[in-house]
């Protein structure tokens, strides 16, 4: 649905009584480059005697474009899944509804830990222990999870003046400010453009 509400400016509020918790929750941008890159490396050089490099090139290519789909199906359907009262309207607000509400906020536009080490497990435990993939799959797939969450912080809070990054600049503050309903895909929005969810520009009217 449209946007709704003011936007507000400055640093959103603790949502924790305990700062601790309120810090573990929304953490600070460096916070998941340290969680994330050891994994990266770890899984990438696990993987260097499981295939050749060009098999182990297209398995990385391959976790990458999981994680676009995952980055774009999880915005839509669970960071935009809004229920009206209760734990779910709780859990959305502290997940994604205070990034709304506060976009300025460099600890909202990093994804929480309570969503990305889920995300992050699951991924490892389904391709490298259930399928039995190559590693170098799940290093893709945290890489392109750790690519979101820096091109997300870029996004609000630079303004690029051209390229690519000026592009996912302006697609993405038209979720944020004009329809949050549509526009997913932050790293990729291509998907949104497969999936009927495109913003489209609107032209302003010749006075």
């Amino acid at each position: 649905m449209p946007n709704r509400g003011a936007i507000l400016r400055g640093r959103g509020p603790a949502v924790f009584p305990s700062a601790l918790v309120d810090h573990i929750v929304h953490v600070h941008p460096l916070v998941a480059l340290a969680l994330y890159t050891p994994v990266i490396v770890i899984t990438a050089v696990a993987s260097l005697d499981q295939a050749g490099p060009l098999a182990l090139t297209a398995w990385a290519v391959g976790g990458y474009l999981t994680w676009t789909l995952v980055e774009y199906w999880g915005h839509r359907l669970v960071l935009h899944f809004e229920p009206e009262e209760g734990w779910g309207a709780w859990f959305h607000h502290i997940v994604h509804g205070l990034h709304h509400e506060y976009p300025q906020d460099p600890r909202r536009s990093i994804m929480s830990p309570l969503l990305s080490i889920p995300i992050v497990a699951t991924a490892l435990l389904l391709s490298m222990v259930v399928l039995r993939l190559p590693s170098m799959y799940a290093a893709g797939f945290v890489f392109g999870y750790l690519v979101y969450d820096f091109i997300h912080l870029y996004l609000h809070h630079s303004h690029p003046k051209a390229g690519p990054l000026k592009w996912l600049h302006e697609l993405h503050m038209r979720h944020h400010f004009r329809d949050d309903s549509r526009g997913f895909g932050v790293s990729a929005p291509y998907w949104d453009k497969a999936f009927g969810t495109s913003i489209i520009r609107t032209r302003r009217a010749v006075q």
